[in-house]
């Protein structure tokens, strides 16, 4: 007898010693067909939502509108459309955004069954937001087990396919490469292809890396607009109470996550509009503080902004963790704008203070050789370049002996323009 009519037999006898079936008809008389439909009702109930049906079979959905003067953590939701467009152009860091239209805009996020991501994942919860008018309309798309995916992607992909743009908050590393993911397994179009996509976690780390240790959704949300959410769940719990739900059908659980979901999408629309009062009005904003002037500087100075570039790192001189930092940023631009005087003032500061010393030396150098011809003053810089360079080896090791090989070709350069030949006994540390 082969492996094949061994399993055969197993398993027949396993069926046969099966118990009666879970729904079977009790005293009370109820059938399976009763029995689903009544938890249905329950979980339609307990979550306010309907049933939606459509081409590829059936799925939750819950709605709910948001009028013009709704506020969300002290912001009204409408304010995003008095964002001028070269302030949009800012928070994506791509003047292609000065087009950007958020009456053409999708919101969406996600919640799932693993925070990996991969094929094996799926958006049991998928919140999509957008405006009609200067109202905000959010729908949360919910499938109740996995055989009801197909009917949410079809729902989603009608409304979505309707707008030239998304936004999101990593959406472009998680959410979206998700959702393509899961139309793709189910042989469908996939209508998250746009040309334009805000992902706001992008637009975080470029402004608050250097002060927020966390750029988390709920951090941005507690330190910038100080809102503290009221009944909400850990991201890392939901995929475990969404498990739960496929087993006991229980939807009180998931109530949290609907609300979670909601706060996601809602807080997209106050971030976006945080982010634009401060990059409108940097120095006059609660937003900004401290360590965000270096990170402001450098925004501006990557869009060619340099005037508000130069205010936002002086700004920042003065802060402590960005003001060395800050130095040798100003001082480039400053070289990059021919701004020589300001150039040599930071280098001269930073060389007496002790701020990257080596850089600062070593750029005086170059502008005294190259640009002003002044070699007397190159070589001393030089040399005084070469004597930290030594005192900072016995810290780093061979990390310095690089530096040191060039501090010394570039003191023997400058003295031969001067007819001079550097000492055969030239040695470390002294002169």
């Amino acid at each position: 007898m082969n492996l094949y009519d061994k399993l055969k037999i197993y398993l027949g006898r396993a069926e046969n010693q099966q118990s009666k079936p879970p729904y079977e008809s009790d005293s009370h008389g109820f059938e399976p067909e009763n029995f689903l439909h009544k938890k249905n009702e329950q979980i339609e109930k307990v979550l306010n939502a309907v049933p939606v049906e459509n081409p590829l079979g059936e799925h939750l959905a819950t709605v709910n509108f948001y009028e013009e003067a709704f506020c969300h953590a002290g912001v009204r939701l409408s304010q995003i459309f008095d964002i001028p467009a070269d302030i949009i152009s800012l928070i994506a860091k791509d003047n292609c955004y000065n087009n950007f239209d958020f009456m053409k805009s999708v919101f969406i996020d996600t919640e799932t069954t693993g925070l990996a991501g991969g094929s094996g994942t799926y958006a049991f919860l998928i919140g999509a937001g957008y405006f009609e008018g200067r109202k905000f309309k959010l729908i949360q798309y919910f499938m109740r087990d996995y055989d009801e995916e197909p009917a949410v992607l079809h729902s989603l992909k009608n409304l979505v396919k309707e707008f030239e743009c998304v936004v999101s908050f990593n959406g472009k590393a998680y959410d979206i490469p998700l959702l393509s993911t899961r139309f793709l397994i189910n042989r469908m179009e996939n209508p998250l292809d746009k040309p334009f996509h805000l992902d706001l976690l992008s637009s975080a780390r470029r402004l608050f890396k250097e002060r927020l240790p966390s750029l988390s959704l709920s951090s941005l949300e507690t330190n910038l607009f100080s809102l503290q959410r009221k009944g909400d769940i850990p991201s890392f719990e939901i995929p475990s109470i969404y498990f739960r739900f496929l087993r006991d059908k229980d939807p009180n659980p998931l109530r949290p996550i609907f609300y979670h979901n909601r706060m996601d999408v809602l807080s997209l629309i106050t971030l976006i509009i945080k982010t634009a009062g401060a990059l409108q009005d940097p120095f006059g904003s609660d937003v900004c503080r401290e360590q965000d002037f270096y990170c402001l500087g450098k925004l501006y100075e990557d869009m060619e902004m340099f005037e508000e570039s130069i205010k936002s790192y002086s700004k920042a001189l003065e802060i402590p963790g960005v003001r060395e930092k800050a130095y040798m940023r100003l001082s480039l631009l400053y070289k990059r704008l021919g701004r020589w005087n300001e150039a040599q003032r930071l280098w001269m500061r930073m060389a007496q203070d002790g701020i990257h010393t080596v850089f600062a030396l070593v750029e005086l150098a170059k502008m005294y050789e190259h640009k002003t011809k002044e070699y007397d003053k190159a070589e001393r810089v030089t040399r005084r370049a070469l004597e930290a360079a030594y005192k900072r080896r016995g810290f780093a090791g061979n990390d310095s002996e690089q530096e040191i090989k060039e501090l010394k070709k570039r003191l023997e350069r400058i003295m031969s323009k001067q007819g001079k030949t550097l000492n055969n006994n030239f040695y470390e540390g002294g002169y």
